[in-house]
């Protein structure tokens, strides 16, 4: 497998399995029973598992939005957000195909993109809305708390390809130009320089 490819399928699989397989360990330990129908009731109570405190806590929610909550009460979002969701790996696989097979730094950032996008994308076709259970937050010098919107693994790894491919563009950028360069000098396959087609020809036996 070319090395584009594998750097790509690695950290897809790596993205997608980590981003299921924690959404199925929330639904299985932190979803209230019932849920969403039982939020409104006062004897419901949403379980929190304190992972680093004042920080850092996994609660339980369902958005049929996009990340971190947006478009969440927008109607038509599921649908629209579903298309957007394939549109966007269409484009990354014409990007990865359009690659020089030498840019498997690139190509993985690819792959964290399409796991991403798929862990989400399943979520919306088989349960028609997105499972988010981590929170971030701080607590301000008021003694308020302040939070970040409830996400999930496949959020992060959105997050995280993109801020990786837009700090390292420059340098990405001129390393897919020069692959490009130095593929474009090699002779292409059956084709042997002049020399060595010349030496070929002297040393092939005549026929009388």
């Amino acid at each position: 497998m070319k090395a584009k490819y594998l750097a790509f399928v690695l950290l897809f699989i790596v993205a997608l399995a980590f981003d299921q397989g924690t959404k199925v360990w929330a639904r299985h330990n932190l979803r209230p029973e019932g849920y969403p129908q039982s939020m409104g009731r006062r004897e419901v109570v949403v379980p929190i598992r304190t992972v680093i405190k004042g920080y850092f806590d996994l609660r339980y929610s369902e958005n049929p939005g996009s990340a971190f909550g947006m478009f969440r009460n927008m109607r038509g979002a599921r649908t629209g957000l579903l298309v957007v969701g394939l549109l966007c790996l269409g484009v990354i696989g014409l990007w990865l195909y359009r690659l020089p097979n030498a840019t498997p730094w690139l190509s993985g950032k690819l792959g964290l993109l399409a796991g991403g996008a798929i862990g989400n994308i399943y979520d919306r076709l088989m349960y028609s809305r997105v499972t988010d259970f981590i929170v971030w937050k701080y607590t301000g010098k008021d003694g308020i708390a302040h939070e970040w919107p409830t996400f999930n693994i496949a959020d992060a790894a959105l997050v995280i390809g993109v801020i990786a491919i837009l700090i390292d563009w420059p340098r990405d950028r001129a390393m897919v130009e020069l692959a490009a360069a130095e593929n474009a000098k090699k002779p292409n396959d059956g084709d042997a320089p002049p020399a060595a087609k010349d030496a070929a020809a002297k040393e092939a036996p005549s026929v009388s």
